[in-house]
């Protein structure tokens, strides 16, 4: 029984950093934000910031009695809103949908997903492990999904940005990721690029691999001075409206951090 007792220790004091760890990715929403969620939302109470992988701002807030995540881009723009949905609550003419479009899956669970110009349930449906997720309209009209063998396209509206922006692409592949944006995967000056949309067909940001040897000394630098503990583990180059820098994730042991800087050594918050 002794023996378990420095276990036991160990596991409340590593929880304990972790959760530390955790809270030191939570942000201030600026007034912008809340000004925005208090005119959409009536009534609603901002819980708690924070980053997503993506570099999105991800507000998380209680509004009608359901917890509610709202994610922004870096110029302060609502991408979209969403929320769990109850598999009991969905409506019948959606589950019709699915079933007779899918009638091998089962059901996993929903999100209720809403953008400035359309409102529709996200389902993840599962058979033998392999999951999907499709999109369906509250009357129960299925539209693009990024499930193999059955992926959104790009509209010539998008054709034409990534025409414009990056010379020579290709496009590689395309899906709706989970983030509710449309992703264009293309292959530029040689390299792998992924370019994301929103629902208005607006370019949010691009992202491509780095390998960590390649990083500019600044960088490298800042992130040491920063966190000297800490090691890169994993590197991408983010550019959007605003800004281009590097997303860095951190590592030290099981904690793991992300830092973003600019090619100059300037760590910013997207």
């Amino acid at each position: 029984m002794k023996k378990l007792f420095p276990i036991i220790l160990f596991a409340l004091i590593a929880g304990i950093a972790s959760c530390d760890d955790d809270d030191d990715k939570k942000v201030a929403v600026n007034n912008a934000i809340k000004s925005f969620i208090e005119q959409r939302y009536e009534g609603a109470s901002i819980r708690e910031a924070e980053y997503d992988r993506d570099g999105l701002l991800n507000v998380e807030f209680l509004h009608d009695g359901l917890i509610k995540d709202a994610y922004f881009n870096s110029a302060n723009k609502w991408l979209y809103t969403e929320w769990d949905v109850s598999l009991a609550s969905l409506p019948n003419v959606v589950i019709e949908a699915v079933t007779e479009a899918y009638p091998n899956f089962r059901i996993e669970e929903a999100d209720f997903v809403e953008t400035e110009n359309n409102h529709y349930y996200e389902i993840e449906i599962d058979k033998g492990g392999v999951e999907r997720w499709i999109f369906v309209t509250t009357d129960g009209i299925i539209v693009e999904n990024g499930s193999e063998g059955n992926m959104p396209s790009a509209n010539d509206a998008i054709k034409a940005f990534i025409d414009n922006k990056y010379p020579g692409a290709t496009i590689v592949d395309t899906e709706n990721d989970r983030n509710g944006l449309f992703e264009v995967e293309i292959k530029h000056e040689n390299i792998i690029k992924d370019v994301y949309f929103d629902k208005a067909s607006e370019w949010v940001y691009t992202k491509w691999d780095v390998a960590v040897a390649a990083l500019p000394t600044a960088v490298t630098n800042a992130a040491a001075q920063a966190y000297p503990d800490y090691t890169i583990d994993d590197a991408d180059y983010i550019e959007n409206t605003t800004t281009g820098c590097y997303k860095l994730e951190l590592e030290k042991g099981n904690f793991e951090k992300i830092l973003y800087v600019t090619p100059d050594g300037e760590i910013i918050t997207l």
